[in-house]
């Protein structure tokens, strides 16, 4: 069992790091600068005091015991000023001469050359007043900003490595909650669910549970709708024996002489047949698109339309209506499930053809894109939508007819409806503001 703790124990944690780190850091640069000192690769500023006594010693003597000392120098020769022997640079040359002609100190740019004599030589001697590295390649190089920059460097080398640990932490929390977000719903699912934040543990806790719930729920839905198809398909087979024989017996009878008010029954017997038959039908497709898994495919919008308009031109002739299309999308692949589309936009427009102005019935399709959906708005020239027909018409048996003695049943928007939802989109009912009534079927491209 590993140790959880809160966001703001883990700020801290990152905190405390950087602030460790950064002390690791200036101690090993403070300790790689007296590793330098110890190994005679560098001179430290208290080497400014620094004092030659000579005395009667020879020259042989002067480079022995400067051979233990880290700095540079030049024996002069006391009475003609030439050159006996020393270690130096060429470039540094005229400052130790400078210092050998005046008989004393010179500093120059932060370097102190040392004067001593006895009565045979002079010897000059070069130290800086500042930390700096005695290998002569190395002394371009200001020990004071080298230490600077590592010390800059390696805090923000700290600070870098810090943050994406944190960084890397609060990724791997996070995604263990959206890999439950994208998969809610799903009854198996492969994540951890045992967090080291105790926040994000609690949010990854709360979307299990609610996705138990979810799986329940959507278990409990299915079971239904199963349940649902079962008594519809039960329903039809207890149904629809009955309905074929009334319809034999019915034709049955009209084969023999019968008296008029007879055949005024039976032709009522027959409309009520007729109403039933595509109430049953209607309903028997509602029940078949709540349960049946799409079947989608790639299709051009202009072959999916040519098929469906052809089949409201027949509807329309056959409700006596004046319709009109404009198309205005064009070369655009669509996925869909296109018989399901096709009857959900025949449903509307059935709806349309019904409800249009009687003695002057007009409909109009519009296709045409709006950002990522393509709309399918069906207009007619009938009464608008009352608020109540706008709030619940695309509601399952849903009718203003109270009596429900008119050939609107309640299943069409329904149905549409549910096509718009499996297609991402809406199914939206509008009162244009030129009159008549408007019906926009959205899906997703």
């Amino acid at each position: 069992m590993f140790k959880r703790y809160s966001i703001r124990q883990r700020i801290w944690q990152f905190i405390v790091e950087i602030i460790t780190g950064s002390l690791l850091v200036i101690t090993l640069t403070m300790g790689m600068g007296v590793l330098l000192k110890q190994t005679g690769q560098l001179t430290l500023p208290s080497s400014s005091s620094f004092s030659v006594d000579l005395g009667d010693v020879s020259i042989s003597a002067i480079n022995q015991k400067m051979r233990h000392i880290p700095y540079d120098y030049v024996i002069f020769d006391k009475k003609s000023g030439n050159i006996l022997g020393g270690t130096y640079q060429k470039s540094d040359l005229l400052a130790y001469k400078l210092a050998n002609n005046n008989s004393g100190d010179v500093e120059k740019k932060g370097v102190t050359y040392t004067y001593a004599s006895n009565e045979a030589v002079s010897i000059v001697v070069r130290h800086s007043t500042l930390p700096e590295f005695t290998n002569a390649r190395l002394r371009h190089i200001s020990y004071n900003k080298f230490s600077y920059v590592t010390v800059i460097v390696g805090i923000f080398l700290i600070i870098v490595v810090s943050v994406y640990r944190l960084a890397r932490e609060y990724q791997a929390n996070f995604k263990e909650i959206q890999k439950l977000a994208l998969n809610m719903g799903k009854s198996t699912l492969d994540f951890n669910n045992h967090l080291k934040i105790l926040e994000f543990n609690d949010i990854l806790n709360n979307l299990t549970e609610k996705n138990n719930e979810l799986v329940y729920l959507i278990n409990k839905e299915r079971h239904e709708k199963e349940d649902l198809s079962f008594q519809v398909g039960a329903l039809s087979h207890d149904v629809r024996t009955p309905l074929t024989v009334l319809k034999g017996n019915i034709e049955l009878l009209e084969t023999t002489i019968i008296s008029k008010e007879q055949s005024e029954f039976l032709e009522a017997m027959k409309r009520s047949l007729l109403r039933f038959d595509n109430y049953f039908s209607q309903m028997m497709d509602y029940t078949k698109l709540l349960n049946e898994d799409d079947h989608k495919e790639y299709i051009s919008l202009e072959l999916f339309l040519s098929d469906t308009c052809l089949l409201l031109k027949e509807f329309a002739n056959t409700y006596g209506v004046s319709y009109h299309e404009d198309i205005q999308a064009h070369n655009l692949d669509i996925y869909i499930n296109s018989h399901a589309l096709s009857r959900a936009i025949t449903n509307i427009f059935v709806n349309a053809c019904q409800y249009a102005r009687k003695g002057s019935k007009q409909v109009y399709l519009n296709v045409y894109l709006k950002q990522d959906r393509l709309c399918f708005a069906i207009w007619n020239n009938g009464e608008p939508f009352s608020e109540g027909a706008k709030e619940n018409a695309s509601k399952l048996f849903y009718t203003e007819d109270s009596g429900r003695t008119g050939k609107h049943y309640g299943i069409g928007l329904a149905f549409a409806k549910e096509v718009a939802f499996r297609h991402d989109g809406i199914l939206e009912l509008r009162n244009p503001p030129g009159g008549g009534a408007e019906v926009i079927l959205q899906i997703k491209v």
